[in-house]
């Protein structure tokens, strides 16, 4: 893209993987696409955070998973994976099945994924920096792009942000929980140099992190932290909890916490003695912020009761997962072999008929995010957002304020 301003018919805003489903799938059904991302890489934080495992693929049960729950986009980027990485196969942890990946081969398969279709533009180091309306319609977004301005006028909009970012510029309402019940955000830590690894260590870690914070050695929400082996037997992952709303100063604080935490398992937890911090999460990571309000609003009861719905168009059967600050991570599970449903409605933006959200910030209750926001199902809901938002441009009766968007671009 160059000069200062372009039209094309979905803009996609952010890169992570629900936008990344959301962008292939807008191309895919015959639209010219443009994908907004902040970063330099796609992937979001499936690639920053340092995860291990994508959850929300499978159906759980008794029965081994022999294919995702949904199909389309995610069953493809599975189906990569293998091919990649064919030594990582689906695992059981507790009542879930999760499918353990390598962040590289996550940002390699998007990366090729998007090269592949001509008609999606991919903008990294691109921040959308406001959107102005005309009678209930985004016209523009404007967008920074390494310091540079440009205005883009798109047909259709989908916010992929994770944070409702956009949709909060263009006046969307949304429902935010109060700084008190936000859930707990996560730092990843990846320690290498342990030695003579155990077993044990995913108890152990939590254990004298909790007698940490008796002691008053650790700040409080730090006893809810985890620890997990990593592919190595002198390496392991630590997901450190961290309390607070985005800011520059909780950034700063998390890595001042992960410092603090891996020095006191350095002098408590022998394996720990000769071992280093060889990276870490890019960023905070924010399990709860904006929840757009959409024209439907999805609960903890429909999640729990496994409900159906007429304009169902992802499959979902992973648990409520709530890092509470008071009582830790609490799992409220779904029938074994159901799921639930979420409806098309959650990702309509209410009162702007060209705006869509997929990803964390769709129209769910806070109770409900502890199960929509996880990976598997990200990648199906920004697959059907991109669907969607190419079927209402091809609908020529479809935003008919915004019909002069062409001339403006």
């Amino acid at each position: 893209m160059t000069g200062e301003k372009v039209s094309c018919d979905v803009l996609v805003v952010g890169g992570g993987v629900s936008g990344t489903a959301a962008a292939l799938a807008a191309a895919r059904g015959g639209t010219r696409a443009i994908l907004a991302e902040k970063d330099c890489f796609l992937g979001g934080v499936g690639y920053s955070g340092l995860f291990q495992y994508m959850c929300g693929l499978y159906l759980n049960g008794d029965a081994f998973p022999a294919e995702t729950l949904n199909t389309g986009i995610v069953r493809e980027i599975v189906g990569l994976f293998r091919k990649a990485s064919p030594q990582r196969t689906i695992k059981k942890i507790g009542q879930v099945y999760v499918l353990p990946y390598s962040r590289d081969d996550l940002r390699t398969v998007l990366t090729n994924l998007c090269h592949n279709e001509s008609t999606l533009t991919v903008l990294h180091n691109t921040t959308a920096v406001s959107a102005e309306k005309e009678n209930g319609i985004i016209m523009k977004a404007t967008v920074n792009r390494s310091g540079t301005l440009c205005d883009v006028f798109p047909r259709i909009v989908i916010d992929c942000s994770g944070s409702g970012a956009l949709s909060a510029m263009a006046g969307a309402s949304f429902a935010l929980s109060p700084p008190e019940k936000l859930q707990l955000a996560g730092f990843v830590i990846h320690v290498k140099g342990l030695s003579a690894q155990e077993d044990t260590l995913p108890i152990k870690v939590p254990y004298y992190l909790a007698e940490g914070v008796r002691e008053k050695i650790l700040p409080p929400y730090v006893r809810y932290s985890a620890f997990t082996p990593g592919d190595a037997s002198d390496e392991g992952y630590c997901k450190i909890s961290i309390e607070g709303p985005d800011s520059i100063e909780r950034e700063q604080r998390a890595r001042k916490d992960a410092a603090m935490v891996h020095g006191y398992l350095m002098r408590t937890i022998p394996s720990f003695k000769t071992s280093y911090i060889a990276d870490s999460s890019q960023y905070v990571m924010d399990r709860e912020s904006r929840r757009v309000i959409g024209e439907y609003t999805l609960n903890g009861e429909d999640v729990l009761n496994a409900r159906k719905f007429h304009d169902g168009i992802v499959k979902n059967a992973w648990p409520i997962e709530i890092w509470d600050k008071e009582k830790g991570t609490v799992y409220q599970y779904i029938k074994s072999g159901d799921y639930y449903e979420i409806p098309l409605r959650c990702l309509k933006v209410r009162d702007i008929p060209n705006l869509l959200c997929a990803g964390r910030c769709i129209s769910v209750s806070s109770e409900a995010l502890g199960s929509t926001r996880v990976m598997g199902t990200c990648i199906a809901l920004g697959d059907h957002a991109g669907r969607t938002a190419a079927s209402m441009v091809m609908d020529r009766n479809h935003l008919k304020n915004a019909k002069d968007y062409h001339q403006r671009g």
